[in-house]
């Protein structure tokens, strides 16, 4: 494979309308997952390439799969159970698909990718707020108690979606050098995403962006000066919001309520207890998607899930693929500087914020979860200099005109 290799212009132009679509996933399927199963369809065609460099990761996901189906034997709703692997299955092959297109385009693939999903969020955050402040026609519909989900099904999946965008924003104000303009929209986006995952009242989307900015923060060394006057910016921008918060008595109350132990809170430990206890008594799992029909309940955990329906093999082989997504992630940022080393730590960030969220929510069916994971493994041997030293580009430039 060449150095730089060419994205394909109707590629490029595919992939970036396919991110943009990603946050219209109040039906089934949603644009996006036609728009993948397309790729996907295109790569089976060999229209677009398949990657041959992700044979360990594909190992582990074979072995996932396979557990998934084997537990079926124990399901107590065997067609449901099958339905939930399919879904499950159509999700690993959406990250053989980003996986092969990052690992043969690279950093064209990444930059396209990126692109697109701050569209997605920007829209998705966009009608949240104005639905939020009643001001667009239908508010009702992307609400819910309150609380935004835009157009996504569940207040606790819309936040944790916008988080990797507003990253992604933060990376390009702290790189981004010759046009002030830019940089103020950036800005102004960021703190939109980061209103609208403080209004979606996810207690565990709020965990989640504490922790992918200290991740984002620890590992990527921008500049000192810069980050400070961005932090003051922060921090003076939030002063009106916070007021207007404070002014609000429902505002107040909905914060102190979110803030606090929930009801459903005994209900969602009590059921991730007899799931763990039926997984030490059924080592090879109960069935995919069964927990709800043998405890009334979801586990509200992605682990507790996963170990409990696909057994103890299971539970190891996905974990061991999401480490060695971060792994691959981390020696990636080793061998980077400047914006694609920021573009792996805003990946490794957002990963490490989900995996977090994991604790709290099911997420192993969020669509963006598998694309976090397909990101790490763009080879970046083609990004770094022939003579094996790091990327040259340390800055993101904008030409006036």
């Amino acid at each position: 494979m060449k150095l730089n290799e060419f994205l394909p212009g109707w590629l490029n132009s595919f992939l970036y309308f396919t991110l943009a679509c990603s946050s219209i996933v109040f039906v089934e399927p949603s644009p996006y997952d036609v728009l993948l199963m397309i790729l996907i369809a295109l790569m089976l065609k060999k229209m677009i390439p398949f990657s041959m460099e992700l044979p360990a990761p594909m190992l582990l996901l074979i072995i996932f799969i396979t557990c998934n189906l084997a537990s079926l034997y124990f399901a107590k709703d065997p067609v449901h159970g099958l339905s939930y692997s399919v879904i499950t299955f159509y999700l690993v092959l959406t990250w053989i698909c980003i996986g092969s297109v990052v690992s043969i385009y690279k950093e064209k693939a990444l930059e396209t990718i990126f692109n697109g999903y701050v569209i997605a969020a920007m829209a998705a955050a966009v009608i949240g707020l104005g639905s939020f402040f009643n001001l667009l026609p239908f508010s009702d519909l992307f609400m819910w108690s309150g609380r935004i989900k835009s157009m996504f099904k569940d207040p606790n999946v819309f936040g944790p979606f916008v988080i990797p965008a507003a990253l992604f924003l933060l990376l390009k104000i702290e790189m981004v050098t010759g046009r002030e303009k830019v940089k103020v929209w950036m800005f102004i986006s960021f703190i939109v995403l980061s209103l609208a995952v403080s209004l979606s009242f996810s207690r565990a989307a709020w965990g989640h962006l504490v922790v992918a900015l200290f991740i984002y923060f620890m590992f990527f060394k921008g500049n000192i000066n810069k980050r400070i006057g961005i932090i003051i910016l922060l921090i003076l921008s939030s002063l009106p919001i916070l007021y207007f918060v404070m002014a609000s008595t429902d505002l107040v109350d909905l914060f102190h309520e979110r803030l606090g132990y929930q009801e459903y809170d005994n209900t969602r430990f009590d059921k991730q207890k007899e799931s763990l206890e039926a997984a030490l008594t059924h080592p090879l799992g109960v069935g995919s998607g069964q927990s709800e029909m043998m405890f009334n309940h979801s586990t509200h955990s992605l682990y507790v899930r996963i170990l409990t329906e696909n057994g103890f093999l299971g539970f190891i082989s996905f974990i061991g693929f999401v480490g060695m997504s971060m792994l691959t992630c981390f020696r990636n940022i080793r061998k980077t500087e400047g914006v694609y080393q920021g573009y792996f730590v805003v990946i490794l960030a957002s990963i490490i914020g989900l995996l977090f969220n994991s604790f709290f929510i099911d997420t192993l069916h969020w669509r963006h979860f598998w694309l976090l994971l397909a990101l790490p493994w763009c080879t970046v041997d083609s990004i770094l200099k022939q003579e094996g030293g790091v990327y040259e580009s340390h800055t993101i430039h904008y030409k006036n005109g």
